[in-house]
């Protein structure tokens, strides 16, 4: 279980396309079993995201310690993998969704899984999103918007 820091505004890309969005879930959970992954997510929020008040990214390497974070701190978003060693992305998943304080987070689920029936069932447990493989900041910017959709506009960007 990692804290990766807090962290008071996040660079702008000012380039064609680029995305200017405003944040206000300051506490991001990002549960992947491979640190360079966690780090590439972290950088694509970054990237995506320009202005967050003060918040703060949490890391785990898999769903246990996932479950543990969330049980000791408040986090407003959740990013997983679903292939992670002892506990993977469906049982944290299910775990979270059955749990009345944790089911109110918003998860995002990264797959590189082409399968529509699996993809069906993450939806139908809970997963608020379903992202392929790579992940990028154009991918992701859409998919955080219509999560919160009241606190940030992208209509100047074409989004």
């Amino acid at each position: 279980m990692l804290e990766t820091g807090k962290y008071q505004s996040l660079h702008r890309v000012k380039s064609p396309g680029s995305f200017n969005l405003e944040l206000n879930m300051n506490k991001i959970l990002i549960v992947d079993d491979s640190k360079t992954s966690r780090m590439f997510i972290k950088m694509c929020l970054e990237i995506a995201i320009s202005k967050i008040k003060e918040g703060t990214f949490y890391e785990a390497e898999n769903g246990k310690e996932a479950l543990a974070l969330l049980n000791e701190k408040e986090v407003e978003l959740v990013i997983m993998d679903l292939n992670m060693p002892i506990m993977d992305g469906f049982t944290l998943l299910r775990w979270m969704k059955d749990n009345d304080q944790l089911k109110k987070i918003p998860v995002i689920v990264i797959t590189s899984t082409n399968n529509a029936a699996k993809r069906e069932e993450l939806l139908q447990m809970g997963a608020d999103h379903i992202l392929s493989k790579p992940v990028s900041p154009a991918k992701l910017a859409p998919i955080v918007k219509a999560i919160t959709p009241d606190t940030m506009d992208l209509d100047e960007y074409g989004a």
